[in-house]
C-alpha cells in the first residue's frame, strides 16, 4: 500500500488539474470566468500543503486533511446528486464529481489505514 502522504499529493494535484480544467474548458466554451470551477483546486491546494506534514507523520495536520477530504466528498456527492436527479444530464461536472468521490475516498481510506497503523506500533513501542 503506498503511503498516505503519496496519496494524499497525487489526489491533490488531480484536484488543482481538475478545477484548473474545469476552470479553463468553462471559459473557452462559453466565454465567461466560472469561479466556482476552481474550488476544486482550492482543495487541492489546501491538501497539497498538508502533505508534508502527513509525511512528518503531524497527527493535527493529518486530522485537519481528512477533515477536508471528507467535506469534499460530502460536498460532490451532494452536487452529483443534484445533477443527476435536477434537469441536467450527465455531463463533464457529474464526471468531475465522482473522480473527486471515488479519489476522495481513496484518499481518506489510506489516511485511516496509515493512522491507524501509526497508533498501534507507538503503542507497541510503548509497550516495550
Amino acid at each position: 500500500m503506498k503511503e498516505a502522504f503519496q496519496i494524499n499529493k497525487i489526489y491533490s494535484i488531480i484536484l488543482l488539474l481538475a478545477g484548473l480544467i474545469g476552470f479553463t474548458a468553462r471559459y473557452l466554451e462559453v466565454g465567461d470566468w466560472q469561479f466556482t470551477a476552481l474550488i476544486p483546486a482550492f482543495f487541492g491546494l489546501i491538501l497539497f500543503f498538508c502533505t508534508t506534514g502527513i509525511q512528518k507523520e503531524n497527527a493535527a495536520i493529518g486530522h485537519v486533511a481528512a477533515l477536508v477530504t471528507s467535506l469534499l466528498i460530502v460536498m460532490s456527492v451532494v452536487m452529483l446528486t443534484k445533477g443527476i436527479f435536477g434537469d441536467a444530464g450527465w455531463g463533464r461536472k457529474q464526471w468531475i464529481f465522482l473522480i473527486i468521490i471515488a479519489g476522495g475516498i481513496w484518499s481518506l481510506r489510506s489516511q485511516i489505514l496509515y493512522f491507524k497503523a501509526q497508533r498501534k506500533r507507538k503503542a507497541n513501542q510503548a509497550k516495550s
